[in-house]
């Protein structure tokens, strides 16, 4: 039923939320912990699909790109950090009105999961990552 996906999506928020919220305690005790920076960054990209409007959907997902590059300087071969900084520039593209700009960030998605598909190529993630690209690509 609608009142059960609504409590579910509010359920979600509050996970995503509270995995925010642990994620800054963590960083201002171990800013180069590029672990918690990547999960803190995916909760955001996350968090900002929920969002009431589109302005808070692209701030969510650029802060959440800021943290992924600031745990790439600690951690330059992090390769899911670099698999969700595709994910983050994926819905950046589906937010983005512009047709050639949303151009731009779906090219610098498929860049970045290409890197990280090109240093693992067993990963299924990342090439399943990919695959949703160029998907969602097609149908905007």
């Amino acid at each position: 039923t609608t009142a059960r996906t609504f409590a579910a999506m509010d359920q979600r928020c509050k996970d995503l939320d509270r995995l925010c919220k642990t994620a800054e305690d963590t960083y201002a005790n171990n800013p180069l912990d590029a672990d918690n920076l990547t999960t803190w960054a995916g909760a955001l990209v996350d968090l900002g699909r929920y969002q009431a409007t589109v302005p808070k959907s692209v701030k969510m997902t650029k802060d959440a790109i800021s943290k992924l590059e600031e745990a790439l300087l600690v951690k330059p071969k992090k390769y899911d950090t670099i698999c969700l900084l595709g994910k983050a520039h994926t819905f950046l593209a589906l937010y983005t009105p512009d047709l050639e700009k949303a151009t731009e960030y779906f090219v610098t998605a498929t860049e970045y999961i290409q890197q990280a598909i090109d240093k693992e190529p067993g990963n299924a993630f990342y090439r399943e990552s990919l695959r949703k690209v160029d998907l969602i690509r097609e149908i905007r």
